[in-house]
C-alpha cells in the first residue's frame, strides 16, 4: 500500500526571515509519519497573497495532504484564509459559530472582541470550521483538486490541540494508512561514522531502512521497518544490533514504548536500586543539578565556577594542582557521598592544568568509577555535554 503524500506550508515572513524556527514543521512532520503519510516536502511563504495562493496549488496537484500553520490571525499580514480562497475560487464568507466563539473568547477576559478580530470568522465557502478553544483564530479544512487542506494556528499550543482535537480523527477516518515500524536506538558517546563502522558487518533484509539522527549530544541509530513485519524477527534485528552497540545505547524508542531520555533512563535505574545521590560539577555549569533537582533521588549539588573553588570548598580532601586529576576526582566523590550520607555521588570537574579535559567520578561504596573525556565546541555546547556523559557514566555505574 503506497503511503499518501503530505506536505507542510508555514505561513509568515518572522519564519522566512529566520526570526522564529519553525517548530509547528518538525512536530506536524513526527505525528504525520507516525500516522503513516509520506512527508515529502516543506514549504514556507512570507506574507504575500499571490505567493501564499500559488503555493496551495502547487501542494495540492501533487500531494494528499496539505497542513498549513499560520496566517489565521486578525492583523493585514494574517493572509491564510484570503490565499486559499483564491487558490479555490471560493469566496469567503463569515461563519457565525466562529464569530461568536471568537465574543465568547474576550468577554471571558472582560474585554470587547475589537472590531479586526470579526476577519477571523471569515472562512472559504464550504470550508469545515475547525474551533479553537485555546484562542481565537479558527482553524478550518476543505477538500480542493484531490488534496486535503488543513489550516492550523500558528501559536504552537494552539496547533498542537487543534490538531489532536479536530484534524488527527479526520484523518484517521479520510487516509487508511498503514504506519511503517520506527526503532530508534539512543547512544551516547560514539559518533555516526563510528556508528556505520560497527554496523557494516550486519546484513540487514532490503525491506529494512537504516539510518542515522544527531540530536546533539546524543546520536540515534533509526531502524525502519514495513507495517506488517513480524514482531519478534524486528526485536531480534533490534537486539543484535544493541549488542554490537554495547553500552553506549541508552534507551531503545519503539511504536509501543519510549525509553525516554537519558536522564529518564536514570530515574528508573535509580528508584530500581533505591538509590540516592550527591553532585559536584564545574564544566557542567549547574546543568546535572538542573537535570536532577526535580528528583526525589537527588540529595544535594555544588555547582562551582573552577577547581581553585572547590579547592577553597573542600580544602584538604581536594588538590587543585593535583598531577592525578581523576585520583582527585574519585577522592571527592567518595568523600562528598559520606559528608551528604548518599549512595551515590557523582563529581564532573575541570583541572587547573588541563581546562579542555572533563573529569568524572561516581563512587558507590567499595566502588568508584572515573573517566576523562576531552571536550570541544562552544561554552553552552560543552556544559551540556559534560552533564549528559556524567550522567551516562552514573548510568553505566548503576
Amino acid at each position: 500500500m503506497t503511503a499518501p503524500c503530505a506536505e507542510i506550508l508555514s505561513q509568515g515572513d518572522e519564519v522566512v526571515t529566520g526570526q522564529i524556527a519553525d517548530t509547528n514543521a518538525a512536530w506536524l512532520s513526527e505525528r504525520l509519519t507516525g500516522l503513516g503519510f509520506a512527508v515529502k516536502r516543506h514549504t514556507t511563504v512570507g506574507d504575500d497573497l499571490e505567493n501564499l495562493a500559488d503555493a496551495f496549488r502547487e501542494i495540492a496537484e501533487r500531494a494528499d495532504l496539505c497542513i498549513c500553520t499560520g496566517g489565521l490571525g486578525p492583523t493585514v499580514d494574517d493572509l491564510t484564509a484570503e490565499a486559499v480562497s483564491l487558490a479555490s475560487a471560493r469566496p469567503l464568507q463569515e461563519d457565525p459559530d466562529a464569530l461568536r466563539q471568537i465574543r465568547i473568547w474576550f468577554a471571558g477576559r472582560a474585554e470587547p472582541m475589537p472590531e479586526v478580530n470579526r476577519k477571523q470568522a471569515l472562512l472559504p465557502e464550504g470550508a469545515q470550521r475547525l474551533d479553537n478553544l485555546r484562542g481565537t483564530a479558527p482553524g478550518f479544512a476543505l477538500n480542493h483538486a484531490g488534496c486535503r487542506i488543513c489550516c492550523l494556528p500558528g501559536v504552537p499550543h494552539e496547533m498542537k490541540f487543534m490538531f489532536d482535537n479536530a484534524v488527527e480523527p479526520d484523518l484517521c477516518a479520510r487516509f487508511p494508512t498503514q504506519p511503517e515500524q520506527l526503532i530508534t536506538l539512543r547512544v551516547l558517546g560514539v559518533g555516526e561514522s563510528t556508528l556505520q563502522q560497527r554496523l557494516n558487518s550486519i546484513a540487514l533484509p532490503q525491506e529494512i531502512k537504516l539510518g542515522f539522527r544527531t540530536v546533539p549530544p546524543e546520536n540515534h541509530v533509526k531502524l525502519t521497518f514495513p507495517a506488517h513485519y513480524p514482531a519478534a524477527k524486528r526485536d531480534a534485528v533490534t537486539e543484535e544490533i544493541r549488542r554490537m552497540l554495547g553500552p553506549s545505547v541508552f534507551g531503545i524508542d519503539t511504536p509501543e514504548n519510549s525509553d525516554g531520555t537519558l536522564i529518564e533512563c536514570v530515574d528508573r535505574l535509580m528508584r530500581q536500586a533505591d538509590a540516592s545521590l550527591a553532585t559536584l560539577e564545574t564544566l557542567s555549569r549547574g546543568h546535572l543539578a538542573q537535570l536532577c533537582g526535580a528528583l526525589p533521588w537527588w540529595l544535594s549539588g555544588l555547582a562551582l565556577a573552577d577547581s581553585e573553588r572547590i579547592q577553597a570548598r573542600l580544602g584538604p580532601y581536594f588538590k587543585a594542582d593535583s598531577t592525578d586529576p581523576l585520583a582527585n576526582a574519585g577522592a571527592v566523590a567518595e568523600y562528598l557521598r559520606q559528608q551528604e550520607g548518599s549512595t551515590h555521588a557523582l563529581v564532573c570537574i575541570d583541572s587547573r592544568h588541563t581546562p579542555d579535559i572533563l573529569y568524572l567520578a561516581v563512587a558507590a561504596g567499595a566502588d568508584t568509577i572515573t573517566e576523562r573525556h576531552p571536550l570541544e565546541g562552544n561554552p553552552r555546547y560543552r556544559h551540556a555535554l559534560a552533564a549528559a556523559k556524567a550522567l551516562d557514566l552514573l548510568r553505566r555505574a548503576l
